[in-house]
């Protein structure tokens, strides 16, 4: 057996279906008769990874614009896809103009001193303007005097970004969309996006010119009352059981004992742990599926391992040949964010780079 089919056998997996991916890209982008649909592929592809994810929707969908959160991840996604176009939500620093223009990389202007950087340039840009998130972007004192000022840039877009997209009924979104028309208005040629993947479901008074879609497109949820249908979780996550142990009553699991056995019990290490960034903070709560049946994760979560119970009579065959399903069909991202202080975005990011990595088209193969 060679190296690689070792590592492979020895690993826990990262399994991404790229064709959930792009069927869930084409359930957003479906949202909107209009505006065209974007794809934010910031942090890897929220942990998945750009480099697979990217030029699965580029070259089976028609998305080709891209959201990336820094110039770093932007050259990245420019060695991968020579011709989409490319935004940078950080902005621009002074010594990053020529690397921007050199990589035909477009930043998004979020102040100022950034607008005058790029100000003698013939590069396309785009240009934040804050309506109430209070993060990046032109405040409302800053915007007043940009559109009241002649300007030279190339502008290809405006945007902002939502504060509470995820709560269909809070006044803050009309609001903020009310304020992003009227400064739209004000630059009529520029094409204009407000949406991320909760205002998408706002309705089309949100859409604009442009969606960009980022934790959905994964499968994730960002915080609406239930995944809208048609949106699947794209990722799954099995460990290996490293060893079965049988404990005495009385007998404790892992660091700072803050499980102990109240009957003699059975108990299974899987090779999964902090280091891989899975069930942070979730000791004594989070579960897995093993075998066709949830099992409880006890004691804490080490570096690289993680405790089971299995001493239930519906786990007696369950062996060391057995994969246990971290996050997957079984343990969707909803059920892992129920049991831990992380949420979607974090379970998702945090992924770590241990797993064996398998990525599969399906049908678009």
């Amino acid at each position: 057996m060679g190296t690689k089919d070792v590592l492979k056998n020895s690993s826990a997996s990262l399994n991404v279906d790229l064709s959930v991916i792009i069927d869930n890209y084409q359930t957003l982008k479906g949202k909107s008769n209009t505006a065209d649909c974007a794809a934010v592929v910031k942090a890897n592809a929220y942990g998945i990874g750009m480099d697979k994810v990217a030029p699965a929707l580029y070259n089976h969908t028609k998305c080709r614009i891209f959201f990336v959160a820094n110039l770093v991840e932007g050259v990245n996604l420019r060695k991968i896809l020579s011709a989409a176009t490319i935004y940078v939500f950080n902005g621009l620093f002074p010594d990053q103009v020529d690397t921007y223009i050199d990589h035909n990389i477009r930043p998004i202007l979020n102040n100022p001193a950034q607008i005058g950087l790029w100000q003698n340039e013939k590069a396309p840009c785009a240009i934040h303007f804050d309506t109430g998130i209070n993060r990046l972007g032109l405040s409302e004192a800053q915007t007043d005097e940009f559109l009241n000022e002649k300007h030279q840039l190339n502008l290809s877009l405006i945007l902002s970004h939502l504060v509470r997209s995820e709560e269909a009924d809070h006044p803050t979104n009309r609001t903020q969309m009310e304020k992003f028309r009227k400064i739209s208005t004000e630059l009529p040629n520029v094409p204009a996006s407000i949406a991320n993947s909760g205002g998408i479901f706002l309705g089309p008074d949100y859409h604009f010119n442009l969606m960009r879609p980022g934790i959905m497109l994964y499968g994730g949820n960002p915080g609406l009352p239930k995944l809208p249908d048609g949106i699947k979780q794209s990722i799954e996550i099995k460990g290996k059981i490293l060893q079965i142990r049988e404990l005495d009553t009385g007998m404790s699991v892992g660091y700072n004992a803050i499980w102990t056995a109240s009957r003699p019990s059975r108990i299974a290490l899987i090779n999964v742990g902090y280091a891989d960034g899975q069930l942070k903070v979730s000791d004594r709560h989070a579960k897995v599926f093993v075998a066709g049946n949830l099992a409880p994760v006890i004691g804490k979560v080490s570096m690289d391992m993680v405790a089971i119970d299995i001493t239930d009579e519906k786990f007696d065959r369950v062996t060391v040949a057995n994969d246990v399903e971290l996050l997957g069909a079984n343990i969707t991202l909803e059920m892992a964010g129920e049991v831990s202080t992380l949420g979607q975005y974090e379970l998702l990011t945090g992924i770590g780079q241990r797993y064996n990595k398998n990525y599969n088209l399906g049908a678009y193969a």
